[in-house]
């Protein structure tokens, strides 16, 4: 099956940010002319992939490997367009077999987790891309203060999406948080943030959407805390429901290239609250409240403030249209068109 544009993924066993990114192009009315594959590094469930645009099978595991590699190069596509280091190792493999492709590769978080091995795999990948792209400009500068030769190939596209649709049920909550539960991700700051909360809004409560090794950890935590009745862990679940039912929504993230769950938040008009970290520099000045991550008592103060605020959802609501048309899908996908037409994709 041949394709103008091969997406490899690392797996799609969760919708996670990169995920979701990569299935708006695949469904965006500006590269339907385009046409487009993916492939999984890992196996397992398609998830909301369309089986028919997916090269891989859902079996196999690791020893798989080599055949996802064949499967990239047998499509024959004009551009191989890897996302994270897991993806662009394997797009990189698939370019020597298929020299007359250009490699894209993606930078979407700091590199905070790139141990010393991870860090030679990167110089590989590196010396083999055509274009690196990043998802906020303290992606792209994280990416080339490691290897300053990526400067000339790498360049920033910023996030794009609709607004989320309000559902037809939504779930009271003071608060929400929506994302994996992992250490990156810095919930324990959150709880510990939120006990302090609920000293001034004894009725407040936090709902927690996503799941990860943390949960159990988390979950003794909130109970430590004296939070059983004040937190609620709903697992992986939609998270409309609760964003449009909640006061403020929360991030105390300690890395983050660019949340698409805070996107999310802010083009919903919902009060945000997020850690000074990664891309939310990008986000235009007054549409939500920073604070300084790993700090649960600045955490704790700047929440009470906004549930203090009458006009906090006024303000949030308004700041909504700022945020879109800034970060609008039409614009960002239009600028994946223009660099893949630079490649080629005519």
């Amino acid at each position: 099956m041949l394709a103008d544009v091969v997406h490899v993924l690392p797996h799609a066993h969760t919708l996670g940010g990169t995920e979701r990114t990569v299935l708006d192009l695949l469904d965006s009315p500006e590269l339907n002319d385009v046409s487009q594959r993916v492939v999984f590094v890992r196996s397992g469930p398609f998830t909301s992939f369309p089986e028919s645009l997916v090269l891989t099978s859902q079996e196999g595991g690791w020893q798989r490997l080599p055949s996802t590699v064949l499967a990239v190069a047998q499509a024959r596509p004009k551009v191989i367009h890897s996302w994270l280091l897991q993806g662009n190792l394997v797009g990189a493999a698939a370019r020597v077999l298929w020299p007359l492709s250009s490699l894209v590769t993606s930078e979407r978080n700091l590199g905070h987790t790139l141990t010393p091995a991870k860090r030679r795999l990167e110089r590989i990948v590196a010396s083999l891309e055509s274009v690196a792209t990043a998802n906020s400009s303290a992606v792209r500068n994280a990416a080339v203060q490691r290897l300053p030769q990526r400067e000339r190939k790498m360049r920033v596209i910023l996030p794009g999406i609709e607004p989320p649709l309000r559902p037809a049920r939504v779930v009271p909550t003071t608060a929400v948080m929506v994302g994996r539960l992992h250490p990156v991700k810095d919930h324990s700051t959150a709880l510990r943030a939120w006990a302090f909360v609920r000293k001034e809004n004894p009725g407040a409560v936090l709902t927690i959407v996503g799941d990860g090794p943390e949960r159990s950890g988390l979950e003794a935590l909130g109970c430590s805390l004296g939070l059983q009745d004040g937190v609620r862990f709903v697992g992986q679940t939609d998270p409309r429901p609760h964003l449009f039912g909640a006061q403020v929504y929360l991030s105390t993230s300690l890395a983050e290239g660019f949340s698409r769950s805070l996107l999310e938040a802010l083009l919903a008009g919902v009060p945000s609250v997020a850690s000074a970290v990664g891309g939310v520099a990008e986000i235009p000045p007054g549409a939500l409240h920073l604070v300084p991550p790993g700090n649960d008592h600045a955490v704790a103060a700047v929440l009470n403030e906004v549930l203090r605020d009458a006009d906090a959802q006024t303000h949030a609501a308004r700041m909504a249209d700022v945020v879109a048309s800034r970060f609008s899908a039409r614009k960002c996908h239009r600028a994946y068109r223009q660099l893949y037409r630079e490649l080629g994709v005519s």
